[in-house]
């Protein structure tokens, strides 16, 4: 047993107020939602930011707008169906003591759900287009269940970003345009998932038992803006390019956090309580540079292209903070630059084609390279992600009763094997904490979108 009690009280309450949410961190990498519009991911948004085909380019590239005619609507949804399993027999863990974790690979963790947008653009003169986008630009959820090994590090959480975008764009006249939008973002959190105090037990010499895992739970939502500038050029009357950058943001999620089980110390001895304390945590979404071209090869093919880079290392993980003037449950700040799992930049490149087969109807197909921003390094249950490549196909039809066109679309995302996690904590408080497994990750998005001029 620890030697002396008045020793126990200040060393005990300072560090389990740092240990025991260190492994709960926010997080961005990967979460960003690409397929805004059925009629681009058609063709893997190849060519995005500088093909304008309806409303929806309000969030490639606002600038697009200068290419459309009159008041413009355009509505779909994208469904995402993601079969991800982590293997049991690959699977193992550890307690911030050492001991092992008796658990599951967490089994089909992501469930099936759709993602709608909308956009409204208007033509007000010969020189000025206005526009509104609302979509879903970031968005992640999963269940691995109350048996999964890795339950102290990540078991439940969803994470929901909505955007509305007000747009304009202007042209030159002489095929040139530039166009902006800003875009309000909110997010809304919740995350759950038991707490681990053998770490505690180990440090101050209390006997294996004596605490019961706790369970956590955290909600927060803020409201952020961002804006987006972007440029077409009509370089030649077959071939336009286009840019379109965006500022990033920040979100301080701000909410309440709650521990059962809590330990805590009074006059009568070490007890275990509830605990709620008021929370926040930041979450970065990175600055990003896109750029396209669209090239008409003949009269029944166009060809497109296009890359995006992303500052996704300013958007490490950090961890959920208190906003009592004495925490008691929660960290009092930040962990040090050493113990903040730093993610890296990352580029997505496309390509794709359209095939005009009849001249009411169109094919599509295009195919993309995703690189992660997460790596074996840094890489948890709670950012399962991998460098991808994704295939997809598409339709065209136009003139659908009456003056609707409607995209179709079907993608399949490829990793180079399992993705692998190796997880091993950062902060020394946390101790032997550890998690391995292999996940075996088949997504499939499928689309459609409605779109007219009215």
């Amino acid at each position: 047993m620890y030697s002396s009690r008045s020793g126990f009280v200040k060393e005990f309450c300072p560090v389990l107020a740092l240990a025991v949410l260190t492994p709960m961190t926010a997080f961005a990498g990967g979460l960003s939602n690409g397929d805004q519009s059925a009629s681009t991911s058609g063709v893997s948004n190849a060519g995005s930011v500088a093909n304008p085909e309806n409303a929806s380019t309000i969030f490639f590239n606002p600038a697009g707008m200068s290419r459309l005619s009159g008041t413009n609507l355009s509505v779909g949804a994208i469904v995402f169906e993601i079969d991800a399993v982590g293997r049991d027999s690959q699977t193992s863990a550890t307690r911030a003591n050492g001991d092992p974790v008796v658990g599951d690979g967490g089994g089909d963790h992501v469930e099936t759900f759709a993602v709608p947008n909308a956009y409204l653009t208007h033509e007000v003169n010969d020189w000025l287009d206005v526009g509104l986008g609302v979509y879903v630009p970031y968005g992640l959820g999963f269940d691995y269940g109350d048996a999964f090994a890795g339950r102290f590090i990540g078991d439940e959480i969803e994470l929901v970003s909505y955007g509305v975008s007000p747009s304009f764009s202007v042209n030159s006249g002489e095929g040139l345009s530039l166009g902006g939008s800003i875009n309000v973002r909110y997010a809304d959190a919740e995350q759950r998932n038991p707490v681990d105090f053998s770490g505690i037990e180990a440090q101050f010499s209390l006997p294996g038992g004596t605490l019961s895992d706790g369970q956590a739970t955290l909600v927060g939502d803020d409201v952020a803006l961002e804006f987006t500038v972007g440029a077409l050029w009509q370089a030649t009357p077959d071939t336009s390019l286009g840019l379109s950058a965006r500022s990033g943001t920040e979100f301080n999620l701000k909410g309440t956090g709650t521990i059962t089980n809590f330990p805590t110390l009074s006059a009568s001895g070490l007890a275990q309580t509830t605990v709620t304390e008021r929370i926040e945590v930041p979450i970065t979404i990175p600055q990003s540079l896109s750029v396209g071209l669209a090239h008409q090869w003949n009269d029944a093919l166009k060809l497109l292209a296009g890359a995006t880079w992303a500052k996704w290392s300013d958007a490490s993980a950090l961890t959920v903070v208190s906003r009592e003037k004495t925490p008691v449950a929660f960290p009092a700040e930040q962990p040090s630059e050493e113990q903040v799992q730093s993610w890296k930049d990352t580029w997505q490149w496309r390509v794709g084609a359209v095939w005009q087969v009849a001249p009411t109807w169109s094919l599509k197909a295009g195919y993309l390279f995703d690189e992660s921003p997460v790596t074996i390094k840094t890489r948890s249950p709670l950012t399962p992600f991998d460098d991808y490549h994704q295939v997809s196909l598409g339709a065209q039809v136009r003139d659908l009763a009456g003056d609707w066109t409607v995209d179709m679309f079907v993608a399949r995302v490829f990793y180079e094997g399992d993705i692998s996690i190796d997880y091993r904590a950062t902060d020394p408080v946390q101790g032997q904490t550890t998690f391995r497994s292999e996940y075996d990750v088949v997504p499939w998005t499928a689309g459609l979108q409605f779109s007219r001029q009215l």
